[in-house]
């Protein structure tokens, strides 16, 4: 399917996990502060991965010869017979691919794509917001005291100072900050838009 269809599958993802959202700061919903906190955990991951999920099939497309939404196709080093073909000469001998590096994701498009791209573009000029995002989701995903050291940075650069209790990941997605990157806006909501925002320069 063309990346529009992707790029409309992920769309459809925020918009389910906007309603989601909805519903559960209903009053009618009666959720505790702690079921309201594990929600928005469980939505920052499923946006998250659908997030990384559309990154890897665009760029397979890519590499394929699939053009992009306007209609560019890209110049490769590589010549696969299909997409499965594709994703097996970038994998090479490695488990798996990491997408959630935005260096590492910028790096793999400089060595398989020939000059400027949407790859590159996208992710660049989205460079701040999905390192932040990585952090958050390996704090969620791990809990350790390592990812809590990078969480707690993310929660100082928007809040600007750290609560006097060490709040929760969903906690902290929950938050309105009154100045700083989400001034005015739920954290969960801001990353919604900024990785819908990416989601859409990366279809090109």
């Amino acid at each position: 399917m063309p990346v529009i269809d992707d790029l409309n599958e992920f769309r459809a993802a925020i918009a389910q996990a906007a309603s989601l959202r909805t519903k559960a700061n209903q009053t009618a919903s009666n959720m505790t502060n702690d079921e309201r906190s594990l929600l928005y955990e469980a939505i920052f991951l499923r946006i998250y991965r659908a997030y990384e999920n559309l990154l890897e099939n665009i760029f397979i497309k890519y590499l394929s010869g699939e053009s992009t939404h306007s209609g560019t196709q890209m110049t490769t080093y590589l010549r696969p017979r299909d997409k499965l073909h594709a994703r097996a000469m970038i994998t090479s001998s490695q488990p798996y691919l990491d997408w959630t590096a935005p260096m590492t994701v910028i790096k793999r498009a400089e060595t398989y794509i020939d000059g400027e791209n949407p790859i590159k573009n996208a992710i660049s000029s989205s460079m701040t917001h999905l390192i932040s995002a990585k952090k958050i989701r390996n704090h969620i995903a791990h809990n350790s005291s390592e990812s809590l050291v990078d969480f707690n940075k993310v929660v100082i650069e928007f809040l600007h100072t750290m609560p006097m209790t060490q709040p929760s990941s969903g906690e902290f997605l929950s938050k309105i900050p009154t100045k700083g990157p989400s001034r005015n806006k739920e954290i969960l909501t801001f990353y919604m838009e900024h990785l819908e925002s990416t989601a859409t320069a990366l279809a090109g």
